[in-house]
């Protein structure tokens, strides 16, 4: 159930479809296999266009990615986003490979790598943005740093907001999560 609550606190938008990718952090309390949990969760929600992906594990938590496959694919394989991966190493060309890859940037810098933020349905504008500036200078700060585009980016920040507000609400009424994950429209 704690990993319930954590889904539906942090990947609302995820889970109602409006955004590719979501990153929560879960403490493994009672030291049970993340990958059991993450395979339980894929094998009743990959139907529904939602996978599970453990991007990295320390001794107490895992950070999970929950990414709605087609949407991540639609996001990060435009032109602009494959050139700007390319030079991460990214080979875009199988998402499971890039999955590893920024899986594999997690480990090696010990910290977050900014390209993350494409995997969460960032603007390349506001990536590029945050690099550059070094995280300071943005003109909004909500879900992300915002650089550019400010007026859409907010209404996008208020429609997450919106979405997380009523995933919660009706969560503790008691609705389950089989009936808040979204199938991906065909």
């Amino acid at each position: 159930m704690m990993f319930q609550s954590k889904l539906i606190k942090f990947c609302s938008p995820t889970l109602a479809g409006i955004k590719c990718g979501s990153l929560f952090k879960f403490k493994n309390k009672y030291n049970i296999s993340i990958d059991m949990i993450l395979e339980h969760y894929n094998n009743m929600y990959n139907q529904k266009g939602l996978f599970f992906f453990n991007i990295l594990e320390k001794n107490d938590y895992a950070l999970i990615y929950v990414y709605r496959r087609e949407n991540l694919i639609k996001n990060l394989y435009s032109t602009e986003i494959y050139n700007f991966l390319k030079k991460y190493g990214y080979k875009l060309n199988n998402l499971d490979d890039d999955l590893n890859h920024l899986k594999y940037h997690f480990h090696i810098l010990g910290a977050t790598p900014h390209e993350v933020g494409l995997f969460l349905g960032y603007p390349l504008c506001d990536v590029k943005g945050f690099i550059d500036n070094k995280g300071k200078n943005y003109k909004h700060s909500g879900c992300w740093k915002v650089y550019d585009n400010q007026q859409n980016t907010i209404m996008y920040f208020n429609k997450c907001k919106f979405y997380t507000n009523l995933y919660l609400q009706l969560f503790n009424l008691g609705i389950p999560l089989d009936k808040l994950i979204l199938s991906n429209k065909p």
